[in-house]
């Protein structure tokens, strides 16, 4: 690969993101699209989105046809989001997306790249046969691998139709794309199992919305008294409620410490494993409390509002998802409490570093004893361990410096195109 001291971009190009997800809907993969979206618009290039005009996880929520945000050319699909409810409402608003996105795109747009993420899955195939029609470089931002997951989940056979056409799809992308992009090396220790990318495949981590926790780190407190949680050590786990991050370990920790009234559980989110939360709520648990997503703009209120952060990733998702809410949760400066396998990037980063605890799936006992520990220990210590994991955040996961590494790969894709290098 070329490097990015070696060679720049001096034109103006056109550039194609294809991603259902894009702010202001909640969605991580949005989030990052849309910092990678706006650099990308800063450097003078021409930036398009084609999304969906109804929210990912709430299809309830709707968004403009068309809007010009921060420089970037937004236009948003109808019917192209159908929630997550079931398998089928799923995949309907994945074809949805897919044909519409295509035929919008092929009117009268000549992009030089097309970036593409792994939201919706059938996405890449619109983005492959758009690059091939316009002979467009294509980028692929691999932020979970299907059909590995949904084949993990137990949803899919893995010698389904289903799966052995997106296991084809994916091989196809793989080989056309200019450049791979995945996010820990787990991720990219599958993608090589599936085809060898040698030198077009890179690890960029993702990042915290530092920008959006600057504006609003302090104000946790008053998130807290807005939403009745002051006064409590709060326990928070914050993000997509999903099978890939399953909550049993947690909930039943909870059940636990039910008899200290001063460890209040908080989840913020949206997802299928809500009901398990709900349901613990409803049994009568007065020490759980659940909240739905929050804008993006109450992001580092929400996030500061809590002493600890759990993370959690599940023991069949390791190298098929990468929960990058652990790096919001640093960046805020708050311990980990992280359950997840001993082989996962999320053990590489607790272990040893002084910023939490990391237990396993199952050890109910552990994480009642960490979250024990936590609460009653110094909170000078605690706020050590904060500033330990918020110097780690500034070293390796910095904003500024990823998001410019995507948009350095999406410039030289285009080079490589025209010097068909």
């Amino acid at each position: 690969m070329i490097e990015g001291d070696a060679i720049s971009c001096q034109r103006k190009l056109n550039v194609l993101f294809l991603s259902a997800v894009y702010p202001p809907d909640p969605a991580a993969v949005g989030q990052y699209m849309a910092d990678v979206a706006d650099e990308t618009a800063h450097r003078g290039h021409r930036v398009k989105v084609i999304t969906a005009n109804r929210g990912y996880d709430d299809p309830s929520l709707r968004l403009p046809t068309y809007e010009l945000r921060h420089g970037v050319e937004v236009y948003r699909l109808s019917w192209s989001s159908l929630g997550k409810k079931s398998l089928l409402s799923r995949v309907l608003g994945q074809c949805s997306f897919t044909f519409q996105g295509l035929v919008k795109a092929m009117l009268g747009l000549h992009p030089d790249v097309v970036l593409v993420s792994t939201i919706p899955p059938f996405g890449i195939a619109a983005a492959l046969l758009l690059a091939k029609i316009r002979k467009s470089a294509l980028v692929f931002w691999v932020m979970d691998i299907n059909p590995d997951e949904a084949i993990a989940m137990g949803m899919v056979h893995p010698r389904s139709l289903s799966a052995r056409l997106m296991e084809y799809m994916n091989r196809l992308v793989l080989r056309a794309a200019k450049a791979v992009i995945t996010l820990d090396s787990y991720m990219a220790l599958r993608l090589h199992s599936k085809i060898c990318m040698d030198h077009r495949l890179f690890i960029v981590s993702p990042w915290p919305l530092e920008e959006t926790i600057t504006k609003t780190k302090g104000i946790g407190l008053k998130f807290q008294r807005e939403h009745g949680l002051d006064g409590k050590f709060i326990v928070m786990y914050s993000g997509n409620h999903s099978w890939v991050h399953p909550l049993d370990t947690l909930l039943e920790a909870a059940k636990k410490l039910i008899y200290r009234s001063d460890i209040l559980f908080v989840f913020i989110g949206e997802g299928v494993e809500k009901k398990k939360v709900e349901l613990c709520i409803k049994s009568g648990m007065r020490n759980i409390r659940s909240l739905p997503y929050q804008k993006l703009d109450h992001l580092g209120a929400s996030l500061s509002a809590a002493d600890v952060h759990v993370v959690v990733m599940g023991e069949a998702m390791v190298g098929i998802v990468h929960p990058s809410k652990i790096y919001g949760a640093m960046a805020v400066e708050r311990p980990i409490l992280a359950i997840a396998p001993d082989r996962s990037f999320i053990s590489e980063i607790v272990d040893g570093r002084g910023i939490g605890f990391r237990l396993h799936h199952g050890d109910v006992n552990g994480v009642v004893n960490a979250i024990v520990k936590l609460a009653d220990m110094e909170i000078g210590e605690r706020i050590k361990m904060g500033e330990k994991a918020r110097a780690l955040v500034r070293t390796f996961w910095n904003q500024a410096i990823l998001r410019k590494k995507v948009v350095d790969l999406l410039e030289q894709s285009a080079l490589m195109k025209e010097c068909r290098i």
